[in-house]
């Protein structure tokens, strides 16, 4: 990949709840931009054992849920019975669920104390106390460094570690590596704890009870393994069910921009809309991985009053330049809404707070004649087929012809 984005920097500090009024242009000259270094590619979070081993397993677990620490129990003395003959790349991830920002603030949590070499710490916190409990205390500075305290790192060095913009990018690369893994196992989905050793991929229980015996498999596994190198030859490129709906329609609210190659339009009836929070999720973990690739344009559908006010809030934060943190909070389920955090609070309080003369003119797809749901590339999907919509894309890319653009398309009947 190339060389990261200024607006992926901007979109990673406003994952951290910064209010885009407090980056002052005064202080955003005067300091370098947080998120040059951040990676532009998937990372393991830590490695145990040698990273040199013959045997090398890759773990993807949650750090949020509270049987992580079993796991990493687990792991520490599967690798201590291998004697220097098995590594482990551990990833830190997000489940493949609606986004809950407890739950990530709890995340970037483990993220920021493994840095400190207290990843032991951080895990059985949330074991002992749970997501809630945590996610209380990080956002309350006194019970915060009390934390610090209890894992024995200074109070100043565990919230310069939080303070990472980083992280949010991380947690996306991770779990978008989850996503392509998937794509490889029997089912074609992936429970956490995921594991994948070689091209071997499967999912566990917390206790790991597969790890030993699949161990012992690998040697015939690899003595065994082959692929193909020939791919079946490409299908006929699919022809679009409505060919308006390939060109952007006005307004809404839009992540990435109308040259990228792929477009997902997702038009929803207020802010508990299903097509939001079971669309969302896995297309702002795929664009994290593939920025260049899907743009997701969201737009209000209808004259209700629940319409009506997501118009009005995708509109304002358009404007504002809050795209991203506000298509998080739609991505969230609604119950998760219904007892916000703080970040999540100002955010809503900044979108009410823009003159709504200054949306007024925000067009109803309806009023336009293009139809409801959720639509990629002009086709509509299920939040079924959205599961996989990395693999949508890719059948996509290898069904369009070098000529496809300058050949006549056929008129919709």
């Amino acid at each position: 990949m190339g060389r990261r984005s200024p607006s992926l920097a901007l979109r990673a500090a406003l994952r951290l709840g910064v209010p885009l009024g407090a980056l002052a242009p005064a202080a955003a000259a005067a300091a370098p931009a947080p998120a040059a270094s951040c990676p532009d590619e998937p990372r393991a979070t830590l490695q145990l054992g040698s990273a040199t081993a013959p045997l090398q397993l890759s773990v993807f677990l949650d750090p949020a849920n509270a049987t992580a620490l079993t796991s990493w129990t687990e792991l520490q003395r599967i690798v201590a019975e291998r004697e220097g003959q098995l590594g482990v790349a551990v990833w830190f991830v997000r489940p493949l669920q609606a986004f809950d920002p407890r739950s990530d603030r709890v995340r970037r949590f483990a993220l920021a104390a493994t840095r400190l070499g207290a990843t032991r710490g951080a895990l059985a916190q949330v074991a002992r106390h749970g997501v809630e409990a945590t996610a209380v205390a990080l956002g309350d500075p006194p019970r915060r460094d009390a934390l610090a305290q209890a894992l024995g790192l200074e109070p100043a060095a565990l919230a310069k570690a939080l303070a990472d913009p980083c992280d949010g990018d991380r947690l996306d690369l991770a779990s978008g590596r989850v996503l392509e893994l998937a794509r490889a196992s029997t089912l074609g989905m992936l429970r956490l704890p995921a594991l994948a050793l070689g091209s071997f991929v499967f999912d566990d229980s917390p206790q790991l009870d597969r790890v030993r015996p699949e161990l012992g498999r690998e040697p015939v596994r690899a003595a065994l393994r082959w692929r193909a190198d020939v791919e079946p030859p490409p299908p006929l490129e699919p022809r679009p069910r409505v060919e308006r709906l390939r060109v952007p329609p006005r307004g809404g609210l839009s992540l990435g921009g109308p040259g990228l190659p792929h477009r997902l339009v997702v038009m929803a009836q207020g802010e508990d809309d299903p097509n939001l929070f079971l669309t969302l999720p896995r297309a702002l973990q795929y664009r994290a991985s593939a920025p260049r690739s899907l743009t997701i344009h969201v737009l209000a559908r209808g004259r209700s009053f629940v319409a009506t006010q997501l118009r009005q809030r995708l509109c304002a934060a358009r404007r504002l330049g809050r795209d991203l943190e506000y298509a998080r909070v739609l991505a969230a389920s609604p119950d998760v809404r219904r007892e916000p955090d703080v970040a999540t609070v100002e955010l809503l309080r900044a979108l009410d707070g823009v003159d709504e003369t200054a949306c007024a003119d925000e067009p109803d797809p309806a009023e336009a004649g293009l139809p409801e749901g959720t639509w990629l590339d002009g086709q509509p999907r299920s939040a079924t087929e959205l599961e996989d919509i990395a693999g949508l894309l890719r059948q996509a890319d290898r069904a369009t012809r070098a000529l496809s653009p300058w050949m006549p398309r056929p008129r919709d009947d």
